[in-house]
């Protein structure tokens, strides 16, 4: 098993996830927008991300072998999915990508 593998172990249900944001602060550092064009920079601010993990309920939450969580959140153009690393005092916005649907996935 690859410790650094981004593949699905888990499938968390909302209750717990929404547990695990309690009282945590959120953060998005920079690197987790390295991957936008400066045009896309203007339309996805921190602040969106925030917003979508404080007040919208995930379609789907997956506990990643390296320990990070993906969440996806439907939007009217598919979904967009954020990568989270959850610790005791902090939710770190990794990464966030926008995909097209939920991905088939088979948990063994």
């Amino acid at each position: 098993m690859d410790l650094y593998s981004t593949k699905p172990i888990e499938e968390i249900d909302t209750k717990r996830f929404k547990n695990a944001l309690t009282n945590k602060n959120i953060t998005v550092p920079l690197h987790a927008l390295d991957h936008l064009s400066r045009g896309q920079r203007k339309i996805f601010k921190e602040e969106e991300l925030i917003n979508i993990l404080s007040r919208e309920t995930p379609r789907k939450i997956y506990l990643q072998n390296n320990g990070r969580y993906a969440a996806y959140y439907r939007k009217s153009d598919g979904f967009r999915k954020l990568v989270l690393d959850i610790n005791d005092k902090d939710v770190i916005i990794v990464t966030f990508i926008d995909v097209l649907e939920l991905p088939k996935i088979t948990l063994k």
